[in-house]
């Protein structure tokens, strides 16, 4: 009972000192499931991008081509004086692919390798599916 008066007093000191220290442990906190977050969200693009080029060789092995019916232009908007002219040489003789701008309206359609522009072949969009990035 004697020293307890100061003993509070040291004890008061002390979590004074360590106060600043103990503030900053929530935003530690934080930082640490940021930190944590990001590394899982790098992990799992990184598995991603080596499940696809696997893919891509066992493809490339195979000699399949994979086939898509819709292409979506990147960077296009649906006008009619600039001609988008995608690459057509992918595809196969049989294959109908309808070709999209960014916004996704139907700009023309690849067919038998030609490319038909919507402004040049009339018809050209005509029983085109609505574009959805699903059903890609």
């Amino acid at each position: 009972m004697k020293y307890q008066k100061q003993a509070l007093v040291g004890l008061f000191g002390m979590g004074l000192i360590a106060s600043p220290w103990l503030s900053k442990l929530p935003a530690q906190f934080n930082t640490y499931n940021t930190a944590t977050t990001i590394q899982q969200s790098e992990e799992l693009e990184r598995i991603k991008a080596e499940e696809r080029a696997a893919t891509s060789q066992k493809i490339n092995e195979l000699g399949v081509s994979p086939s898509f019916k819709k292409l979506r232009m990147q960077n296009y908007l649906d006008i009619s004086k600039r001609n988008p002219r995608p690459n057509t040489t992918g595809y196969l003789e049989d294959e109908l692919v309808f070709v999209y701008d960014s916004t996704g309206r139907c700009i023309g359609r690849i067919e038998e390798r030609q490319w038909k522009w919507k402004y040049r072949f009339k018809g050209a969009c005509n029983d085109s599916p609505l574009y959805s990035d699903a059903g890609n």
